[in-house]
């Protein structure tokens, strides 16, 4: 490969992790600039899911910076994964353009895949190659000291000091097992935790949704129980009215009959009077 040609690449796929970086704190600061400060009234707003999926970015690219930038600052290889820097420009202006977009999750489930298997790539196959390029990683070679002069005990000299060295460079060597050792385990830990983390901010982002669909429900119910009472209501209207048409109709009845009996005797002695004068 041109070395000029691999120099201008590595350069623009550092320069573009760094502008990634900075249109995603852009964005963050545009979206939060919306948000109410509130946290309960965040979970209600529509820009809600927008902030997860902010969120979910940020911790990928700390993760990446973590793993990456440390051997990027010691000129020692470039940001590899470009794809992973496309996937996360997607992400972003698919945000920007979204009044309604899908779930973290759901978005993001690319740029998760694409991101763990660099960073695991990274670790496994590239780090120990660099880790021997590092300064001071041959400490051995410093502890070679200078070769006797001639003399009678020249030969025992050296002998002491081969052996001497041969010791030093075992010791050396061990430590050096030790200490990638011990590397690999904090890459694995760290990586553990991120994990774990991703992992509590989905749990949280599923607790917020349910708490949203309760506040819902809730809402669902008390208007049913509005109409509910509503409709019990108009109910014993309608049958306060019935009751007491029934009633009025039973009275008039009672009052005529009463009438009746009332005018039926006061005919009696008229009939009588009339009977006797024809007599």
């Amino acid at each position: 490969v041109c070395k000029r040609m691999d120099l201008v690449c590595q350069r623009m796929l550092n320069q573009g992790f760094l502008k990634v970086e900075r249109y995603h704190n852009l964005c963050q600061k545009q979206v939060k600039a919306q948000l109410p400060r509130r946290e309960s009234e965040r979970r209600n707003h529509s820009l809600a899911r927008h902030a997860d999926i902010l969120a979910a970015v940020e911790t990928r690219l700390s993760l990446l910076n973590m793993t990456f930038m440390k051997y990027v600052d010691s000129n020692l290889c470039c940001f590899i994964p470009g794809k992973v820097i496309d996937e996360i420009y997607r992400v972003l202006r698919y945000v920007n353009s979204t009044r309604a977009p899908q779930r973290a999750h759901e978005v993001l489930q690319e740029l998760r895949d694409i991101s763990s298997m660099a960073m695991e790539y990274f670790d496994e196959k590239i780090v120990p190659i660099l880790k021997r390029k590092m300064p001071g990683s041959d400490v051995s070679g410093r502890l070679i000291g200078a070769a006797p002069g001639p003399g009678p005990s020249a030969a025992l000299t050296t002998m002491q000091l081969f052996s001497k060295q041969n010791f030093s460079r075992q010791e050396v060597t061990k430590l050096q097992q030790q200490v990638k050792a011990n590397g690999t385990g904090m890459t694995a830990l760290k990586r553990e935790i991120s994990e774990l983390r991703l992992k509590v901010q989905e749990q949280q982002k599923q607790l917020q949704d349910q708490d949203q669909k309760l506040l819902e429900q809730t809402q669902i119910i008390g208007e049913q129980n509005a109409r509910l009472a509503e409709l019990e209501r108009k109910l014993r209207e309608v049958v306060e009215s019935t009751v007491g048409n029934s009633s009025g109709s039973g009275s008039n009845e009672q009052s005529s009959r009463k009438r009746r009996k009332v005018v039926e005797p006061t005919d009696c002695p008229r009939k009588s009077r009339r009977l006797q004068n024809r007599k």
